[in-house]
């Protein structure tokens, strides 16, 4: 009897509590309705309610605070046309990757990723033309030789004033040049085949031009024989079709017997890894770099050989401060590896880290730094670069006139081009003749 009488109380105990719950519920709806809101209070509850499963447990309690600022803009912020819930997340992810001071890990949303990646393959779907953005507007810069944008006439320099009608000032406006020359590129860039109408500016001249867009295959490597018996070699960028156009210059200028190799990595800003390894591969075998993990562990990688090789003719590397990341790495391999090697030029830029790059699940990517390399005789080359053995600055000197290479075409009225660090590039594998480098102080 007891007991049942104890097992009543609790029941009725238990309803009156749900009874005060309704009740309290009922007058907070009825007398605070204009002030108090389910919505309003779950900020102050926390991200219990919303927060992402899949965070980490020992990070959920520090995850609170964003949450608690997520809820907050989607419960009080006014504007509710300006919320795009896709855009915050991007840049929530590039603060985070900001707030680590690396500038090489950085987030690129899924439209610049696709284009580093096709870029980086060495082949896209366009017109063939790099751009520059200069004020707000948007000027064609370098059209590739034989692409349909050179093929159409197109120069240097013409200002693309709309593409298929839409104008570009107003598309670009407010932008940085980076995202704006994404922007432009997105809209010329398409499948083969394909039309793209553009509206170019040239001079007092304005005009449409429609244009086939095409495969475009950027070449990563440019070559030829130069004066004396010397192969020029120039890796534009480690990319994707690097070293089969490595090997194929190769196969060209080796059965010349050339007197010696140019090797011209100026503005060259790196890429690949692995075509790096395969370029050094071809020139000697052995330790390519070391790399250093955060834990301070140091691996040896290797060159990676081929079918071809010029381990014997002397080499003169061209470097200068848009000397990069990847042809640092070329630079200094062949410094410490090879004693029949010079360097000419300037400084390089200085980066030695190297980054993993991860694909994500709507077409962005994250670039992350895992480690940074140091030479074969294990030197630092991050924010410290290299400094060739014959430092000469740059200049377009008459008295150092020499054979045009690459797309360079010689002045009105000249058969030649000056460039004081080919010319003695070239008197250095002729003659053995020293070229005159500054001194140390003035490095």
């Amino acid at each position: 009897m007891a007991f049942r009488f104890r097992f009543l109380r609790r029941l009725a105990a238990a309803c009156l509590f749900l009874l005060a719950g309704f009740a309290g519920g009922w007058v907070s709806a009825t007398v605070f309705a204009d002030s108090i809101s389910l919505t309003r209070l779950v900020p102050a509850i926390g991200p219990g309610l919303v927060a992402n499963q899949e965070t980490p447990p020992s990070l959920r309690q520090q995850f609170r605070v964003f949450w608690e600022v997520w809820n907050l803009v989607e419960t009080e912020f006014y504007q509710r046309d300006k919320i795009n819930h896709t855009r915050m997340i991007r840049g929530a992810i590039t603060g985070m990757l900001a707030s680590l001071d690396d500038p090489y890990t950085v987030y690129q949303e899924p439209e610049l990723a696709s284009q580093t990646n096709e870029h980086m393959q060495g082949r896209m779907g366009g017109i063939g033309t790099y751009l520059r953005i200069t004020d707000g507007r948007a000027f064609l810069y370098k059209p590739i030789k034989g692409a349909p944008a050179e093929a159409a006439g197109l120069k240097q320099d013409d200002e693309i004033v709309a593409i298929d009608g839409e104008p570009v000032a107003p598309m670009i406006a407010g932008l940085d040049v980076n995202e704006a020359a994404v922007k432009v590129a997105s809209k010329i860039r398409g499948q083969a085949g394909t039309q793209v109408r553009l509206t170019i500016r040239r001079g007092d001249e304005v005009f449409d031009i429609a244009l086939t867009r095409a495969d475009i295959v950027v070449p990563g490597v440019e070559a030829q024989p130069v004066d004396g018996g010397i192969a020029y070699i120039r890796i534009i960028e480690f990319k994707a079709n690097t070293v089969p156009e490595f090997d194929r210059a190769l196969r060209e200028l080796l059965p010349q017997a050339p007197n010696g190799i140019i090797l011209d990595l100026r503005n060259n800003p790196g890429g690949f890894l692995d075509q790096a390894r395969a370029v050094l591969g071809r020139l000697y075998d052995g330790v390519a770099l070391y790399e250093q993990n955060s834990k301070g562990e140091i691996t040896e990688i290797r060159t990676v050989g081929g079918d071809i090789r010029a381990f014997d003719a002397p080499i003169v590397v061209l470097v200068n401060g848009g000397s990069a990341s990847a042809s640092e790495i070329v630079a200094g391999a062949l410094r410490d590896s090879r004693p029949n090697v010079t360097l000419i030029g300037e400084k390089t830029f200085g980066k030695g880290s190297v980054q993993n790059i991860y694909h994500l699940s709507d077409g962005s990517s994250a670039r992350i730094t895992f480690a940074h390399w140091l030479t074969p005789a294990r030197t630092e080359i991050d924010k410290v670069g290299i400094t060739p053995q014959y430092v000469i600055p740059y200049a377009e000197d008459p008295v150092t006139q020499t054979l045009c290479v690459g797309d360079r075409q010689p002045p009105p009225g000249m058969t030649t081009c000056a460039d004081n660090q080919l010319f003695y590039a070239i008197r250095l594998l002729r003659t053995g003749e020293a070229p005159p480098s500054l001194p140390t102080a003035a490095r």
